[in-house]
């Protein structure tokens, strides 16, 4: 990583595209002498051309729509959903200047645009923004989202709903409580979707949301009794959750990943605990602290846990171990594996693809199988943050460009670069259906072709 510092007048926008670059901004600028004294990040993208591998875009693109010309392309986005013929791209701006943020729906078949929204189409809310740390819902037609506020990052606290066949905001709801985090996820099944809310370090709660009216109220409440008792560190820190999935009889549950640490003792030393949730009944079902089995109980990891399901299992990823337990009763850790590498984007990323357990370290992309936690592969890998498995194939960007891997062997299937002097694809992580791959550059939106279409 370089950090360095650029001048630009007033009138001088960054308008240069560049492949093997991105410049993303991480201070606010300030005036002096008529100048504008911007402090860039540049973050330093190896780029894939190098690759006798690589297949440049226009070889596998369907199409590919410019979003944004006159600056680039901030946030993650929506997780680019789709109904029927319309995916949704966004064109946030980097943060300077006017933060005019833009939902373009577009055509799966052309590419061409739909419909727009933008910031007056959600009022009351002032600032449209996109910057979840993980997930939006969607059911059918209908996407529902919500600000994303962690201490003194974000102002507002909204919950909102998209028709994206329509292009048209459904409701846009305020939560007025504050406290220390709201919408770091929002999850559903059915009519209902859920958002986090954390009061403060001894206090979660989860709101229930109609996604037809926008009604909402508590649904639960962890609170520091309700912490196993043999975790050293009894401090709220909600990190992640589930998808909402059910048992055999349609009973829904979800897992929560609480993370905590004493500041004033030792920050770094983070205690998780793994709450099983039953939401059709209203009642946690176990609660499990999260430690190597094989060192005791005052184990730590000084990464959050990542919880998944799949196929009747949960899979944990910390900083330097996978856990696997079962998703509807305590029946204790039932296998672990200890990477010795960290993850990245603060945690290891878990998948579950066909009966596979998938992890991804900083460099490291591993594979169990889930009823013995036998290690099938270990491979060289990067983009852990960005990976997302979409009918039977991991998709991610690693380095500069989309890549295509095989999650029964790990290996590598196709490797796809932008053109020369465009601009690398993005960090979201990319979504598709029907045989298409959606997933933007930080100035355009591309509809690539799927592995084996």
């Amino acid at each position: 990583m370089v950090v360095m510092v650029m001048e630009f007048s007033e009138n001088n926008l960054l308008t240069q595209r560049r492949h093997d670059l991105l410049i993303m901004p991480t201070f606010i600028f300030h005036n002096m002498n008529s100048k504008l004294i911007i402090y860039f990040t540049y973050i330093l993208l190896f780029t894939s051309c190098t690759s006798c591998k690589d297949e440049m875009v226009d070889k596998n693109v369907f199409w590919l729509t410019p979003l944004n010309q006159k600056s680039l392309i901030y946030d993650s986005g929506l997780g680019y959903p789709t109904y029927k013929n319309t995916v949704v791209f966004h064109s946030t701006p980097v943060p300077f200047g006017t933060m005019e943020s833009i939902l373009h729906g577009l055509d799966t078949k052309t590419g061409k645009e739909k419909w727009q929204l933008t910031n007056k189409d959600f009022y009351p809310k002032k600032i449209l923004q996109f910057d979840n740390v993980d997930y939006y819902y969607q059911n059918e037609n209908i996407v529902v989202g919500a600000d994303f506020q962690y201490k003194g990052t974000g102002s507002e606290t909204y919950m909102y709903a998209i028709d994206i066949e329509k292009g048209k905001v459904q409701w846009v709801k305020e939560f007025t409580t504050k406290g220390l985090q709201f919408g770091r996820m929002v999850i559903g099944r059915g009519k209902y979707a859920y958002v986090d809310f954390q009061k403060d370090t001894t206090e979660f709660s989860l709101l229930k949301i109609d996604i037809e009216t926008g009604n909402f109220a508590e649904t639960f409440k962890f609170t520091r009794t309700d912490f196993p008792q043999t975790i050293p560190e009894k401090s709220v820190g909600f990190s992640q959750m589930s998808q909402v999935y059910t048992d055999n009889n349609g009973v829904e549950f979800v897992a929560f990943s609480f993370n905590g640490y004493n500041g004033n003792k030792d920050r770094y030393k983070t205690y998780m605990t793994l709450c099983v949730y039953n939401l059709t009944q209203n009642k946690i079902v176990y609660t499990k602290y999260i430690n190597n089995q094989t060192l005791g109980k005052d184990e730590w990891d000084d990464f959050y846990g990542r919880v998944i399901f799949h196929n009747g299992k949960l899979f944990v990823g910390k900083g330097r171990y996978f856990y696997c337990l079962d998703a509807y009763e305590d029946k204790g850790i039932l296998w672990q594996y200890k990477t010795g590498i960290y993850g990245n984007d603060n945690a290891m990323q878990v998948f579950g693809s066909d009966n596979l357990a998938l992890g991804f370290t900083v460099d490291r992309l591993f594979a169990f199988d889930i009823n013995t936690g036998v290690k099938l592969y270990d491979v060289p890998a990067a983009g852990s943050n960005t990976a997302n498995v979409i009918d039977g194939i991991i998709y991610q960007r690693e380095h500069s460009d989309l890549q295509m891997r095989d999650p029964k062997t790990g290996k590598e299937l196709k490797r796809i670069a932008t053109g020369r002097n465009e601009q690398a694809f993005s960090s979201s992580r990319p979504n598709g259906a029907d045989g298409k791959i959606y997933v933007h550059t930080y100035t355009d939106a591309y509809c690539i072709k799927a592995w084996g279409k």
